[in-house]
């Protein structure tokens, strides 16, 4: 970032935020990544700040706002915020469709059942450590609570706790992006990260996969770069991201224009027949073009892979893993740190993000890793509450959601 924009956005900032207000970024060697410091999230935003936010976003693809209170900054200050990203989206982990979670293979449509709050992981989470760490109170359907506990035996039991583990980490992906019109943006909020750390290696784990063939949650036939780049994530309980426009933008030109006349045909489940998306998507505010999920199978074994139109399912993937294995690339990677308090907001446009290896069955909170994430989709709004037209969410949003008046309300 040259001096004059960052100067001229630091002046946009704090003409809107106030003088105590920073910026800092980008945050990745790609470009990607902005840290905007000392803006309190409760209030509600103007439609200049809301605006002000959107550009960054557009432009760094990750933005990251430190400090919330969490005595005081609330799921619900966070859900409202979420409403100017977008529609708040009910996250499959909190729904059953056919008696099926619908994070499974559950069916594609029909009646939605929500699951109550002790059905939830928030539920067996805060019993986890009486005392030490609860999730922050909540009700909405839209609140995913991430952490690597869900249970801790009692003192007085007589079972012997499961053996510590850490896991491989997840597979790359973007949220949600196998449905008709996915999902725009998610955020976190960080409630705990893990402080324990190797005396030997410095890190919270150790790398799960040194010398290690397993390819999970991968399928077989990818080569071992590809395979050698997906497995390469942070050790200490980071996000890690991979910035799509950069890598695009590093293709060649000729190449570039093809990939912006490529669709690629996405399906819920097998023998859906499925909808046509493009690869290439432009940011509408800034302009950016970016790789959208350029991944045969971002979900293995739970949605079908990805074909390209006009291609063998062979062709597809092979174009698909290349590209994948372009966007993983060390030059265009960022690993997100996070600290309590912080929102971090990414664009699922323009990056790819994946879940790092996490220590599990832990028996100590320096150990726990607790986040909470609300996911938006749909067009952006400066002004609160919504107007999302009925049809417009009985068509994209699971139950027609939209977020309460109580929540817009909160002070």
């Amino acid at each position: 970032m040259s001096a004059a924009p960052e100067q001229d956005m630091e002046r946009r900032l704090r003409g809107l935020f106030g003088s105590n207000v920073g910026c800092e970024g980008p945050l990745a060697a790609s470009g990607a990544g902005l840290r905007l410091t000392g803006i309190d999230l409760r209030p509600r935003l103007t439609p200049e700040q809301a605006t002000f936010l959107l550009d960054a976003l557009s432009r760094f693809g990750v933005v990251s706002i430190p400090g919330q209170d969490l005595e005081t900054f609330s799921l619900a200050h966070m859900e409202r915020f979420a409403n100017h990203w977008g529609a708040p989206i009910p996250h499959p982990n909190n729904f059953l469709r056919g008696g099926k979670m619908a994070q499974s293979d559950g069916a594609s449509d029909g009646p939605v059942e929500w699951l109550p709050f002790d059905r939830r992981r928030a539920s067996v989470v805060s019993a986890s450590f009486p005392g030490q760490l609860e999730c922050l109170p909540h009700e909405s359907p839209t609140v995913l609570v991430v952490s690597n506990f869900a249970g801790v035996l009692p003192a007085n039991s007589e079972e012997q706790p499961a053996a510590a583990r850490v896991t491989a980490g997840g597979s790359w992906h973007t949220d949600i992006e196998y449905e008709p019109l996915p999902i725009y943006v998610s955020m976190f909020l960080v409630h705990k990260s893990p402080v324990a750390r190797n005396a030997e290696t410095g890190t919270w784990v150790e790398d799960p996969t040194d010398g290690s063939d397993d390819i999970r949650p991968y399928l077989d036939g990818s080569d071992a770069e590809l395979y050698r780049l997906r497995k390469t994530l942070p050790l200490n309980g980071e996000t890690a991201f991979a910035d799509t426009a950069a890598a695009l933008a590093a293709l060649p030109p000729s190449e570039q224009a093809s990939l912006e006349r490529t669709q690629v045909r996405r399906r819920l489940n097998e023998g859906d027949e499925g909808w046509l998306a493009p690869l290439v998507r432009t940011n509408p505010r800034s302009g950016i073009k970016s790789l959208h999920g350029p991944i045969w199978a971002s979900r293995p074994r739970v949605r079908p892979a990805v074909e390209v139109d006009d291609m063998t399912p062979e062709a597809s993937r092979a174009l698909l893993d290349r590209l994948e294995a372009h966007v993983l690339q060390p030059q265009f990677r960022y690993d997100h740190p996070h600290v309590p308090g912080d929102v971090t907001i990414w664009d699922n446009y323009m990056t790819l993000h994946n879940a790092p290896p996490v220590k599990t069955n832990i028996t100590s909170v320096d150990d726990a890793r607790l986040l909470y994430r609300l996911s938006c989709k749909g067009d952006p709004a400066l002004t609160l509450p919504r107007n999302d037209p009925p049809e417009w969410l009985e068509s994209h949003v699971t139950g027609s959601y939209t977020t309460p008046p109580g929540t817009i309300d909160v002070e």
